[in-house]
């Protein structure tokens, strides 16, 4: 992604990655516990303690990231007019999954809490298929702005790729690299 450092889009899907496979080892538990639902395996106590302590501290860093991501990525991609639909989606089922989230942990009432979990659990699912479809968007999109500069540009071989310099304003590089 234009703007972010090399290392973010790794830590931002590591950090999705986390939450994905720390969520879905926490809902068995979630629905024994909240649902009474009968579940053939759970986490044992100290592994589920662990495990929602690493979803815990992985929600507060995934925060962060969006935050990151907000001031770029989906401002400039909302003004382009890129990926809306999916964006929109993401963003809407980000907002939803940090507020459930806080709801599952200071709703006191049972049924509400219970019902908070599941609402948590399902936009989590969800969250990883809109993920999923963003992204083959953008790469899908990404690839067609490059097939039209190599189209414009036929000197170059076809498994190139166009190298643009990047605009002042986006450029993330020290001063000692530019030099």
């Amino acid at each position: 992604m234009k703007g972010y450092p090399r290392w973010f889009v790794t830590v931002l899907t590591s950090a999705l990655g986390v939450m994905l496979v720390s969520g879905l080892l926490l809902a068995p538990t979630t629905l024994a516990m909240r649902a009474d639902v009968a579940v053939p395996w759970r986490l044992p106590g100290s592994g589920r303690v662990l495990t929602a302590a690493l979803h815990a501290a992985g929600g507060f860093a995934l925060t962060l990231l969006v935050g990151a991501l907000w001031s770029v990525h989906m401002r400039s991609g909302w003004r382009r007019r890129r990926q809306r639909l999916s964006g929109f989606l993401l963003g809407s089922l980000l907002l939803a999954l940090a507020a459930s989230a806080v709801a599952v942990y200071y709703v006191g009432e049972e049924t509400l809490g219970a019902a908070t979990a599941i609402v948590h659990l399902a936009l989590g699912l969800l969250l990883a298929l809109a993920f999923g479809w963003h992204w083959v968007l953008g790469r899908r999109a990404h690839r067609r702005i490059h097939a039209a500069a190599r189209a414009h540009t036929p000197h170059l071989p076809p498994h190139r790729h166009v190298v643009r310099p990047r605009p002042a304003h986006l450029d993330t590089s020290s001063p000692k690299e530019r030099a």
